[in-house]
């Protein structure tokens, strides 16, 4: 073995040794276990950044959580305010409905009476035209035995005493 080569493995079994790793490392092995090595620091790196990032994102999301807090509260509030005026809604206009309805009724009502009064108006002017016409005969006819009792002589017998 060279020396450069004999660095190497020195190099690696002392940081394999390091690591827990025991097993037996042949010289022909060097470049696989150097790029499995060289892959597990990597890794390892990832990781470590990877957990630092979680805890940063887990820090984050706890002042997020703490910034909404606020804000899930209103909304909350707003929900169940919604809902109030939705079912306060749904009530008018229940009532609504029933109130037009009765309007309806009345107005049909209304309608059919003034519908009797009209009839029962016409009914009176036709009779009130009769009666009219019945006077007028009538007073024709009074003024016609009038102007006859005019014409008669009324003679009252004189006593004498």
């Amino acid at each position: 073995m060279t020396t450069a080569a004999e660095r190497k493995y020195l190099n690696i079994r002392k940081r394999l040794d390091q690591l827990g790793y025991r097993q037996t490392l042949t010289v022909d092995c060097i470049p696989l276990v150097e790029k499995l090595f060289s892959d597990l620091v990597h890794t390892t790196e990832s990781l470590r950044k990877s957990k630092l990032s979680a805890v940063k994102a887990e820090k984050e999301s706890a002042n997020f959580d703490f910034v909404l807090e606020p804000y899930k509260l209103e909304n909350a509030r707003l929900s169940k305010e919604n809902n109030e005026l939705y079912l306060e809604l749904m009530k008018l206009r229940e009532q609504s409905g029933q109130h037009i309805k009765e309007l309806k009724t009345t107005l049909k009502k209304c309608a059919r009476e003034t519908a009797d009064l009209k009839f029962l108006n016409n009914q009176y002017v036709h009779k009130l035209k009769l009666m009219e016409k019945e006077s007028k005969a009538k007073n024709e006819k009074i003024q016609q035995l009038q102007e006859k009792n005019l014409q008669a002589v009324v003679q009252t017998p004189v006593f004498c005493r």
